[in-house]
């Protein structure tokens, strides 16, 4: 496991060769300001960019009129789903983006009152992570409800799922609080530990060959 750098992240958008994100950076005259990186992981290199750079690596087709109709462009998390682009708010807001970058439709998405976010698309559903429930839950689009769920307060499957992602099949959901990477097969939703940190861990990516994790301490390559 390597230290690539610590920041005061704000998002961390996995790309075809690395990755992009926001910060917050204290200025050399005072204050403070978001800046925007990209990673090149061919070349291990690191680069300050452009804002309208990073909203085209973020949203895609139709990047300046997504961001100009969400206002708040960096702390959302996108999915791309089979014919439109879902952006998701960590109090629950799930807004539906049509092929012209507009607003179709906004939702409010909890699980037992708590908001879901962080969705990571399996066919034509979500799954979104429910932190402050201990859950994640499987979420229809086009019905706009909650199919089913896995964890509860009560039980030790997931503590304070803050991100989802799939891969080979499976669901890899970070726990802050366990400080855990745990999988749930999509076939059988068996589920088991991926991996075990000593510190909280937010969210699980990769690129290529290459693992990504985003730490209390910072982002790391695994």
């Amino acid at each position: 496991m390597q230290k690539l750098f610590n920041a005061d992240l704000l998002d961390i958008v996995p790309l075809e060769r690395g990755f992009t994100y926001a910060c917050r950076e204290t200025l050399p005259e005072g204050g403070d300001a978001v800046m925007f990186y990209l990673y090149n992981q061919e070349i291990d290199l690191f680069e300050k960019i452009p804002i309208i750079s990073y909203i085209k690596y973020k949203f895609g087709d139709n990047a300046a009129v997504i961001a100009r109709e969400l206002g708040d462009f960096v702390t959302c998390t996108v999915a791309v789903m089979s014919n439109s682009r879902v952006v998701s708010y960590q109090d629950g807001r799930l807004l539906v983006i049509g092929n012209g970058g507009e607003i179709v439709s906004e939702c409010s998405v909890e699980y037992l009152d708590n908001p879901a976010c962080s969705p990571a698309v399996v066919g034509t559903d979500l799954w979104l992570a429910v932190p402050d429930s201990n859950a994640i839950i499987n979420y229809s689009v086009k019905h706009n409800r909650t199919e089913f769920r896995i964890g509860s307060p009560s039980a030790k499957a997931f503590c304070h799922p803050t991100h989802i992602s799939v891969y080979d099949n499976k669901l890899f959901i970070c726990n802050a609080n366990s400080y855990k990477i745990r999988t749930i097969g999509l076939d059988n939703y068996t589920d088991a530990d991926y991996c075990v940190f000593n510190e909280p861990v937010y969210k699980y990516f990769r690129v290529g060959d290459v693992e990504y994790a985003v730490m209390q301490s910072g982002v790391y390559s695994l």
